[in-house]
């Protein structure tokens, strides 16, 4: 898109950058609604604007990223799962746990265009702790919704069973990427500069 109107673009900067300020402001609106428990249509419609701009864009310049197919299912599977909170209201705090997964997403991409060590601390804890700990928690913790529901609905086939299941592609992306990482830094000179994950 932006290198077709401009040849000098750097779709992986520029990826980036837009990156950087969106996922900020969707930290901020989803914090706010948890804190809250306000402004959930708008933090729903800014997440879905950001899933579809960033599958476009991806789709466009794969080269964006270092794994663009993993990347775009990612996105596809989180705009189909965050479905169930719009129609679901009372799930809507699902959602709401799930993206602060993003909080290590603004992190990681900060840590590669920004640098400084207080980033790169916050980026390696915020990673263990909702990557590898939190996001398989919610495995467990969509699976009891979904007995929940089951209860009420009188029968396991309602759309809450997709949660859990959902919930554990994620979370296998997050340890599919956890070993990338742990790869990459056993590989790695000590002193060396921050690589793209």
């Amino acid at each position: 898109m932006f290198k077709l109107l401009h040849p000098r673009w750097d779709p992986v900067a520029l990826h980036d950058y837009f990156n950087l300020v969106v996922i900020a402001i969707l930290n901020v609106e989803n914090i706010t609604y948890l804190a809250t428990g306000k402004g959930f249509e708008l933090f729903f419609t800014s997440a879905m604007v950001y899933f579809l701009l960033d599958t476009i864009f991806v789709g466009v310049y794969p080269q964006s990223v270092k794994s663009p197919v993993v990347i775009l299912s990612h996105h596809i599977c989180s705009a189909l799962y965050m479905l169930i909170p719009y129609s679901y209201p009372h799930y809507q705090w699902c959602m709401a746990y799930c993206m602060l997964v993003e909080i290590n997403t603004w992190l990681l991409i900060a840590r590669r265009q920004l640098g400084g060590k207080l980033t790169e601390v916050l980026f390696y804890i915020s990673w263990v702790l909702l990557r590898n700990i939190f996001y398989p928690y919610l495995i467990w913790a969509f699976y009891k919704e979904w007995q929940v529901e089951t209860q009420l609905a009188g029968t396991p086939w309602n759309w809450i069973l997709v949660t859990p299941v959902c919930q554990a592609f994620l979370t296998g992306l997050n340890y599919h990427w956890t070993l990338q990482l742990a790869a990459k830094l056993l590989r790695a000179p000590r002193g060396g500069k921050y690589g793209k994950h």
